[in-house]
């Protein structure tokens, strides 16, 4: 749930340090044929400001690989990117307003108030989460995604 909210706030910044280093290991995910998670995208966070967008739809061919490494470079600038104390109030009104019924999430919690006392705001996936769903994405901006369901992506899916 940090990571979805996240990932809505600061874009795929932390994912993309280069777009060679980002293309080398797109292609190694790519290679990975056993793929649980079949959601093909997912609106992030509160604002939906960004997208999840699941490789499968690369590896299939739908959005071709090149339009997805510089939608990535594209999403980067776009990112609201609040400061750490601005993030830490969001993060808490989102806790306020959801359910503590979540699995580890006291254990959870507590890791994230821990990195954000650190002043770091970047989180990896649960273990939970990465069992239940192996999760293989990539970040992308609204505009950039919405682009693309004209160009790319039908209609009816």
């Amino acid at each position: 749930m940090y990571k979805n909210y996240f990932q809505d706030a600061y874009g795929p910044g932390h994912l993309i340090p280069d777009t060679i280093w980002a293309g080398a290991f797109l292609d190694e995910e790519l290679k990975n044929a056993e793929w649980k998670d079949t959601l093909r995208w997912q609106p992030l966070g509160i604002n939906h400001d960004y997208f999840r967008v699941n490789l499968s739809m690369v590896k299939e061919g739908t959005v071709p690989r090149n339009v997805l490494l510089e939608g990535m470079s594209k999403s980067v600038p776009l990112a609201r990117k609040p400061d750490i104390e601005s993030w830490k109030r969001e993060w808490g009104e989102v806790i306020k307003a959801t359910h503590p019924g979540l699995p580890n999430f006291a254990s959870d919690e507590k890791a994230i108030d821990e990195t954000l006392s650190k002043g770091t705001v970047v989180m990896h996936h649960s273990k939970h989460y990465e069992r239940a769903y192996q999760p293989h994405y990539r970040v992308i901006h609204r505009t950039i995604f919405e682009s693309w369901m004209e160009k790319y992506i039908k209609k009816d899916e």
